[in-house]
């Protein structure tokens, strides 16, 4: 995805408005963006090392090259990452396609609440069907109203669907 997209935040009366830029990573983005799941880490209570987090960051600041590649873009204001999307591929989909799931969105406290995560959305639905993929799903948890609010604020629709895991700790010997 070659393009960013740009779009005005809502501000409160007399500050001037600013915008938020989401486009992919590149390498120039790998020292913030590590900053960025490192919070985002702290924020789920599951703190990771600098390290860890500079190789997730490294990760995904590599373009994609293979259809099943991670799609991932970051939201910028003033130069800092404030935001960023996981996108992964999904095969087969509806009839027999392939989709993106949004496995990580996450907007820096620092930014929420101001268009962020929804100028994500946006972006990632256009980088979805820009690219042919079928659809692009997700999930959150049942009690976060505010990111359920936010997405139904996109125009994406609920579904009725359990989300399931099996975690390593949960296997039946």
């Amino acid at each position: 995805m070659d393009q960013e997209f740009k779009t005005p935040l809502a501000e409160p009366p007399g500050r001037s408005t600013q915008h938020v830029t989401v486009r992919p990573p590149t390498e120039d983005d790998v020292t913030g963006l590590a900053a960025l799941f490192s919070e985002m880490q702290r924020h789920y209570r599951r703190p990771v090392t600098d390290q860890q987090a500079l190789e997730a960051a490294q990760l995904a600041c590599k373009p994609p090259t293979t259809t099943f590649d991670p799609r991932v873009l970051i939201a910028l204001q003033d130069g800092q990452i404030v935001g960023s999307v996981v996108m992964n591929v999904t095969f087969p989909a509806y009839e027999l396609t392939r989709a993106l799931y949004i496995r990580d969105l996450y907007v820096s406290a620092s930014a929420r609440r101001g268009g962020v995560g929804r100028a994500m959305v946006n972006a990632a639905a256009r980088l979805t069907y820009a690219e042919g993929y079928s659809a692009l799903d997700w999930t959150t948890e049942a009690t976060n109203d505010a990111a359920q609010s936010m997405y139904e604020s996109c125009g994406a629709r609920l579904l009725a669907r359990f989300y399931y895991r099996l975690a390593r700790e949960d296997l039946i010997a």
